[in-house]
């Protein structure tokens, strides 16, 4: 019994190794401007990429392009935002270039209006929410309950899931 044991604990020890070794590979997101211009890459650190109205987010799966931002005005008369606040809107495209099937969702973003976190706001009917096959596109909007006064908005996206590194996509 206690071999069997031993022999279970080496073979999960030699699977947890090879989980962090294709878990450690360098993750080679990128964004490119609309307009041809610069572009920028991400290395394994914690760097975040920045990203404006145009650009393009390139991962190892999804190609995200960051379509507009507004003010959403047109919320619902019984969910309106709160006193003193408003609501943003970011819509995005997303290219599914990897050759298996990939999930986005509003949940995979968040939004910080001066360094603080800012609430969802999830009363609507175009929010981002797909499944997206090989090959296959996606569009869909993000919204934010953030403070009229806020001087900056940045809407943060996990790029990869093992480094933490994140894209930021600049709202003001």
């Amino acid at each position: 019994m206690k071999k069997a044991i031993s022999i279970l604990l080496a073979v999960l020890c030699i699977a947890m190794f090879a989980a962090f070794a294709l878990g450690s590979g360098e993750d080679d997101s990128s964004v490119s401007s609309g307009e041809g211009g610069t572009e920028a890459s991400q290395t394994q650190s914690n760097e975040s990429l920045t990203a404006k109205v145009g650009d393009t987010l390139t991962t190892s799966d999804l190609k995200i392009t960051y379509v507009s931002c507004s003010e959403y005005k047109d919320y619902n008369e019984f969910v309106p935002p709160k006193e003193g606040n408003k609501i943003i809107k970011l819509t995005f495209d997303v290219e599914n270039i990897s050759d298996i099937d990939r999930y986005i969702s509003y949940y995979d973003f968040s939004c910080y209006a001066d360094n603080v976190a800012a609430d969802a706001y999830y009363s609507v009917d175009d929010d981002l929410a797909a499944t997206v096959s090989p090959g296959r596109k996606a569009t869909g909007s993000v919204y934010f309950e953030v403070p009229k006064n806020a001087e900056t908005i940045e809407v943060e996206y996990e790029t990869d899931f093992w480094t933490g590194n994140k894209a930021i996509f600049v709202v003001q």
